[in-house]
């Protein structure tokens, strides 16, 4: 996990990604991936950056471990999102999660030890699924700046 100090606070680092499934045929509305953690919120792959690696590796690494796809099609930077949670041992951590849109063929999934479960969604389906609004306007932002 790579620390860098913003303000006087340290904050966490991690990439997200936004994917989109691209299947060889066209269909009528696109699906994009979410995964239900253990505590039961649904949110988009994302992990920690670890020393040395470039939010692109990163981003490749941690969609891998925690859904299985192997290839993943980076399309383009969204923008980031910053947030403050209670760790298990109750100190607060802040966090700052840079997310990217991507494409994937790939509609299976592997999900890690991390998830409960995963789903293919609509646009529309993901923002009611979604329960934090970050992470909606994540995907709206990719929306309105035309992405998907």
């Amino acid at each position: 996990m790579v620390l860098n100090k913003r303000g006087g606070i340290f904050l966490e680092t991690s990439i997200g990604a936004v994917i989109r499934y691209n299947p060889s045929i066209s269909i009528k509305e696109p699906e994009f991936l979410i995964l239900k953690n253990r505590r039961g919120s649904w949110g988009f792959p994302q992990g920690h950056k670890e020393h040395g690696e470039s939010e692109v590796e990163t981003l490749i690494r941690e969609v891998r471990e925690e859904t299985g796809i192997q290839f993943l099609d980076i399309m383009s930077f969204i923008g980031t999102i910053r947030y403050s949670y209670m760790k298990l041992n109750g100190i607060r951590s802040h966090k700052e999660v840079k997310f990217y849109f991507a494409t994937t063929p790939t509609r299976e999934i592997v999900i890690s030890y991390e998830h409960a479960s995963y789903k293919w969604v609509s646009f529309l389906n993901a923002l009611n699924i979604l329960a934090h609004r970050q992470l909606k306007s994540i995907l709206i932002k990719g929306h309105r700046t035309g992405l998907y």
